[in-house]
Order: structure tokens, then sequence, then C-alpha cells
């Protein structure tokens, strides 16, 4: 078996040029979404974190570099924590109190406070060890390393004092460390970067010891894995690989293929928000773009190209829980002079609203008029309408607010006084999903 391997935090080998720091996303016909581009006070990009409670963003340099950059959601600067030999991967604590960091040149992971943005502790875990990849979940971090060239999984429970660092937690061995994917609820999905096939095996760890689910195993459709993140519920994992040119969905209890997210060529991000809307990147050298999905649905609702000849960075997505913002790493195809692209409401797209109702009525009879919001994007449940009633001689009354059913459909009943016509106006105001949009009807009376 043929096995290609790339260095943990580099991108892809692909075909690429040097990114301009002033390459913007554009957003595609349906997309109403503004956008920035940042260059970032970087050498080198490995992988980013969010912390949306304090609204910043910690984004590493990977092997060879020893910095935790920490910016805000405009890309600006707020801090540089120094001394971080390797920083590397990224996870944080559910109280978002403390981001954790894989320090791949100094055998260790620090704990960094989001309030101080400083480090707090560190965590050793052996000569040799580099660790490279970290999450967190039932109480305790979890970090890949490397051990006599192969690569492991070890456990740090940082609630003991002092910590208690467990190498070897899990019975698997891998060519290099393994990335890592975590669920609050104790699911953890371990795959091998950058080799073909994707290897990978998932483990329930909610008891603080891994029990595995899937065992190892090759998965011989894909290869070059690049990122991979589970599902708000933890019943499934999404991949981004350079093979097959579509995000692969597999069940996180046996690692089973049970859909997939139609992408394009490369895939090498994704991220999923909060109410399962996954975001996917892919690293065509003949124009990077960014697809987001409603979830399950395997067609994108919308898409964000990125400048031609410029390179998605593998792991370079994170987005904020309500969706109202993206943020997307670009870098050369080395993952040298990042770039940060931010995208706002990036789940959005146009919304329609249709409103019906008679054209004509008696005077005095109650009037039922009914409608829709619609549009691509799937989220057209439970939205609040707003209802103006307009007369003919200028006189405006706001009528009570209607809520859309499943389906996006509402109505409503009035009964105006006076012989005048009346316009009903209903609006939206717009939202993460769908666009503001407003209709309107006049009804003449008899």
């Amino acid at each position: 078996m043929n096995v290609k391997r790339l260095l943990p935090g580099t991108a892809s080998a692909v075909v690429g040029t040097a990114l301009l720091a002033g390459t913007l996303y554009v957003p595609s016909a349906e997309a109403a979404a503004t956008t920035a581009s940042v260059a970032l006070p970087l050498a080198h990009y490995s992988r980013m974190l969010i912390d949306p409670v304090h609204h910043h963003l910690f984004i590493t340099g990977g092997t060879g570099y020893s910095t935790v950059l920490v910016t805000d959601f405009a890309g600006a600067v707020v801090a540089t924590i120094d001394n971080e030999p390797g920083a590397t991967g990224l996870a944080m604590s559910p109280d978002g109190d403390t981001v954790y960091v894989a320090l791949a040149d100094a055998d260790a992971v620090s704990a960094i406070s989001t309030s101080t943005l400083t480090e707090t502790s560190r965590y050793a875990t052996g000569d040799g060890t580099g660790p490279t990849y970290v999450a967190y979940t039932a109480g305790k971090i979890w970090f890949s390393y490397e051990s006599d060239y192969q690569g492991m999984i070890g456990s740090i429970d940082a609630a003991t004092s002092p910590a208690e660092v467990t190498l070897a937690a899990s019975p698997d061995t891998w060519g290099i460390a393994p990335m890592l994917a975590a669920n609050p609820d104790g699911e953890l999905v371990a795959a091998e970067p950058s080799q073909s096939p994707n290897e990978l095996a998932s483990y329930d760890v909610s008891s603080g010891v891994p029990v595995v689910l899937a065992p190892q195993s090759f998965d011989m459709t894909a290869g070059n894995l690049g990122d991979l993140q589970i599902s708000p519920d933890g019943s499934d994992v999404v991949t981004a690989s350079g093979a097959p040119y579509y995000h692969e969905v597999l069940k996180v209890s046996d690692l089973s293929p049970v859909g997939q997210y139609d992408s394009a060529a490369y895939p090498d991000s994704v991220v999923i928000a909060a109410d399962g809307t996954v975001i996917a990147g892919s690293d065509d050298y003949y124009g990077d773009s960014i697809y987001v999905f409603a979830p399950g649905n395997p067609v994108a609702i919308t898409s964000y190209p990125v400048a031609a000849y410029t390179d998605l960075a593998p792991g370079g997505l994170a987005v904020t829980p309500d969706g109202n913002q993206l943020f997307a790493i670009t870098a050369d195809s080395y993952g040298n002079n990042p770039v940060l692209n931010i995208i706002a409401q990036p789940e959005q797209t146009a919304s329609t609203l249709v409103l019906s109702g008679p054209t004509r009525v008696h005077e005095h009879r109650p009037i039922t008029a009914s409608g829709t919001l619609g549009g691509a994007s799937p989220y057209t449940a439970g939205q609040v309408l707003h209802v103006t009633r307009i007369s003919s001689q200028g006189k405006t009354v706001a009528l009570p607010d209607v809520i859309t059913a499943a389906d996006g459909a509402f109505s409503f009943t009035d009964t105006p006084t006076g012989a005048h016509d009346v316009t009903y106006q209903v609006s939206y105001v717009g939202d993460a999903h769908l666009t503001a949009s407003s209709a309107s009807i006049t009804i003449q009376f008899d």
C-alpha cells in the first residue's frame, strides 16, 4: 500500500501561488454577505479556534513557530502569546475559560486563560512526544503525539493535583499523530491526516477511558485528510479529504458512510454550526470555494468562491455559534502568509415572501390573508412576521405579529372599520438564514 504523508499543519501539495493580501471572498449570486480580508502577522498557519464569549480568534503557526496569535472578529490583533513552542492544535474547555494548545516543540500542552490571554498552566507529556492535536471532552484533555515513530493518543486530567497525564490511553497506534475531533458527550474520532487512504477510529471516552466504537480501519475511498468535525448531536462525523471530491459523512458509532455534501475537488476544511449547518471548503486550484449546506442536504444552499490561485488552509474554517460570522484562513500551498477572511451572514440566502387574499370584500366583513415565507434556505419555521394595515387615507395600524408554520405558511384575519380601501403589508426583518423581505396586498370595499 502506497502511503503519502505530509508534515502536520502543512497544506496539501496542490498547485498554487502566493496569496495577495487584498484577496476577498466573492459571494455567489444567492449570498447576501459582506466580506473582508486581513493579512495576519504570522509567517505560517496551523490551526484556528473561536472564542465566542470574548469575540476572539486563537491562531497557531505550527511546528517551528512559538506564537499563539489572538485577534478580534475584525482581524485586529488583540494579543501575541509568546513562548508557546510548536503551538499547533487548539481546544477549548466547556466553560470557555481555557484554551488548550498542543506544543509540538515543547513536549507539552499549555492552558491559556481566555480572559487574561496568558498561559496559566503547562502539562508536560514526556520527552520526544511532541503533541500535535488536542480535543476536550468528558472532563479530560485528549492529545495526539508521536513516540518511537508511532502516533498515539494520550489524556490529561487537569482536575487532579498534579495533573494526571496518561500516555497510550487508547489501544491504537498510528503512523503519525492523528487528528482529533470530539463531542461534549464523550464521542472522540481520530484520523491520520495527509495520507492515502484515510485511516480512522472512533471511541466513547465518557467514562474517562477510551472504549472503541469503530476499530481503526482504512477508508479505501478517501485520502489526504485535511479536517474533520463531529455533528452537534454526536451521531456523525464529516470529513474533508483530497478525495473523493465531496465531503463524506460517516456514522460515529461504526464509521460507516451515511451521506455526503457535494462540494468540489480537493475538500480540505469543514466546520459545523450549532444549528447543524455544514460549511465545507474545497481547495480546487482553479478557484477554491466554501459551500454552505443545510443538515443532511447534499446540495449547497449557497457558496462563496475564493479568488483564483489562492488556497484554503486545511482546518481553516470557524463559525460563530449563531452562524452570523464565518472566518476562513487562506495561505499559499505551504501554509505561509496566512490571511483571515471574514464573511458576514454566511448561512443567509434570499427570502421570498408571498401574500394573497381577496381583492374586493363587503364593508365590515372579516378579511383573511395568507402567505408563505420561503427561499433556498430550509429554515422557514417559527419566524416572526410584522403585519401593518394602511388605509387609503394614510392611517397606519400595527396588527398582531404572525408566526410561520413548519412549511413557512402563515395567515391572519382582520376586520377594518370605515369604507376606505386598505393595504396589508407583511414584513420580515431577516435572520441568520433568510434576508429581510416584505409583501403587500390592497383590498377594495364594495
